[in-house]
């Protein structure tokens, strides 16, 4: 089954690009006073139309008793293959538009996961794909921020009714061991949900090229795959420890040769407020 969604899109450079305006910003080069133009694209793709505003009041119902609804018959979707399911990293974000869940961030008596700031506004209640065949609307956006490559960063107040489902560890792995520093040279990798080549949670590996000052902030980029649905995805790095978030594609700039990039843990964790809920790098399907 097949998210029902149109888009032109080629493969180049690794990555999909879609068929949308890029947009151009200036970015300084590794943190210094030298600007040039760098074109990106957010990779966020749209909510499925059979997740109508009838089946969305069921959604947020049930979860203030904790539960799930079965995702209709009817629906057009890829089921998901990630190998660990629930409100983790990597956890594929149905509505308020197709992105992928960053890290958990608070403790257990309040927990909060984070998506990218394109992808909700702040009162949005945000609804998981969260195992084969189950919906789940895990909470309401409590910050929104969406400045570009480098501060594109949103946090999700888990409902307490949902905080059962929390787990920190990655979706197909171990992990965030603890924020960690992404530097060029460092292999990444990220699980998320994009249309095509990520579709079911499919892990990336990727080289990071670039850190320093992205149009926003604290950014990071490298080499390798992602397209619409990517947006807010958990990158961390070989080692297990978090190195921040996936927003956008990137074309030219600083960011050569790297065409993936995002907002540095560092960053996240300024935004959130909160701290970085930490797993052992090993996996965990519970």
């Amino acid at each position: 089954m097949r998210l029902t969604c149109k888009f032109s899109a080629i493969v180049a450079a690794g990555a999909l690009i879609v068929g949308a305006p890029a947009t151009s910003a200036t970015a300084a080069v590794n943190g210094g006073s030298a600007t040039t133009e760098a074109s990106y694209v957010e990779l966020k793709a749209p909510t499925p139309d059979w997740y109508t505003a009838k089946l969305h009041k069921r959604v947020v119902k049930a979860s203030k008793h904790g539960n799930s609804v079965p995702i209709p018959e009817r629906a057009d979707y890829e089921v998901s293959g990630l190998a660990f399911t629930g409100i983790r990293p990597g956890a594929w974000i149905i509505a308020p538009a197709g992105c992928t869940t960053n890290f958990v961030f608070g403790n257990a008596s309040n927990y909060f996961i984070g998506t990218a700031g394109h992808c909700t506004s702040v009162g949005d209640q945000v609804t998981l794909v969260a195992a084969p065949g189950v919906l789940m609307n895990i909470g309401t956006t409590v910050k929104s921020v969406d400045r570009g490559v480098g501060n594109d960063f949103a946090l999700i107040d888990v409902k307490p009714a949902m905080e059962q489902y929390v787990n920190p560890s990655m979706a197909y792995f171990g992990g965030p061991t603890a924020a960690g520093n992404p530097r060029s040279g460092d292999v990444v990798e990220h699980s998320g949900h994009g249309l095509v080549i990520g579709t079911g949670g499919t892990p990336r590996a990727g080289v990071v090229v670039y850190r320093g000052n992205g149009d926003g902030g604290d950014a990071f980029a490298w080499v390798g795959a992602a397209s619409p649905g990517d947006s807010g995805s958990a990158v961390r790095l070989a080692n297990g420890q978090a190195a921040g978030d996936l927003t956008h594609l990137v074309v030219g700039g600083p960011y050569v040769p790297g065409n993936v990039a995002g907002t540095s843990i560092s960053r996240m964790i300024s935004l959130a407020g909160k701290p970085l809920a930490t797993a052992p790098n090993v996996p965990d399907p519970t």
